[in-house]
């Protein structure tokens, strides 16, 4: 009896693919920072953009995908995501470093700072990752989406997609209005929603995306503007991922906003805003070329 039951385990033990029994879990970790220092929403930032402007931040969200670990032969092996009906979404994650407290006047109380998943056992010297959200998920209908695609507050509209990093700044020169967030991660407005406040915003996304109106999905975007990031060497028990936008400002202007157009750098072409910011995202703007992304590094 005893070696019959021996053998039903082996057999089944057989029958589970090896790949599902060596996987194990994996979390990169995040650390949302503000020139320099790190973020909370009641600090004031000294010393930001070409004026050494003082500013708040109002907001604070980031989406990244495209996450996998690279092996000493340079092989990558994405990261299996974990849906947890909230944060993750297929290859997509928020990261929400704002906590609707202090002058985070348009975010939501609940925080993100890390992406967590599977891949299968191995020997991993390396991180990729992007800021942005891939194109087959990225202009699609935010009210049927899930968690966290579902935040109106990240969504342009059908044909732009959505905004890949939202960071909005107040300064003395151009204030933030207090406003109720947009919504929640429902997906449905939270009460009492206004338009959003007013100031310098960096928010990143795609642009020049070919479609028939705002409410058709495109079927190009000339600029997909998604950041690439790699870290050759990356421990993830050890190291963080550290995201830092007041480094894409430090030529910016963050105290003036340039005639008709939108309110500071919302990557749009033909904006003066932009014109110093998208180089330091790792981006090429209206013909200029892309410098080297200054916003993500490791520690």
């Amino acid at each position: 009896m005893k070696s019959l039951v021996k053998l039903s385990i082996l057999l089944a033990a057989s029958a589970i693919p090896a790949a599902a029994l060596a996987d194990k879990p994996v979390e990169i970790r995040f650390a949302g920072e503000f020139a320099g220092q790190p973020f909370a929403c009641a600090t004031a930032y000294e010393g930001v953009g070409v004026t050494k402007s003082t500013v708040n931040v109002a907001d604070y969200r980031v989406y990244v995908s495209g996450l996998a670990l690279t092996k000493a032969d340079g092989s990558e092996v994405a990261i299996k995501l974990d849906q947890d009906g909230k944060w993750q979404a297929a290859d997509v994650a928020l990261l929400d470093f704002e906590d609707a407290s202090g002058g985070c006047v348009n975010g939501t109380p609940d925080t993100n700072m890390s992406v967590k998943g599977m891949v299968p056992d191995g020997d991993y010297v390396g991180l990729k990752v992007a800021v942005g959200v891939p194109f087959a998920m990225n202009h699609r209908d935010p009210t049927l989406a899930p968690s966290p695609l579902n935040l109106t507050a990240m969504f342009w509209n059908w044909q732009g997609g959505y905004k890949f990093m939202k960071v909005d700044l107040a300064t003395a020169g151009l204030p933030i209005e207090k406003a109720a967030a947009e919504a929640d991660h429902t997906g449905q407005p939270a009460a009492g929603a206004k338009p959003p406040a007013k100031g310098w915003a960096l928010h990143l996304g795609s642009t020049m995306c070919a479609a028939d109106s705002k409410t058709t999905a495109p079927s190009a975007c000339k600029n997909p503007n998604l950041i690439p990031a790699a870290f050759a060497a990356f421990d993830p028990a050890k190291n963080v991922v550290v995201i830092d936008p007041a480094k894409a400002l430090v030529e910016a202007n963050v105290d003036v906003n340039a005639p008709e157009t939108s309110p500071g750098c919302m990557s749009f072409p033909k904006d003066p805003d932009c014109v110093t910011v998208m180089p330091k995202l790792g981006l090429g703007y209206d013909g200029a070329p892309a410098g080297d992304q200054a916003i993500l590094s490791s520690r």
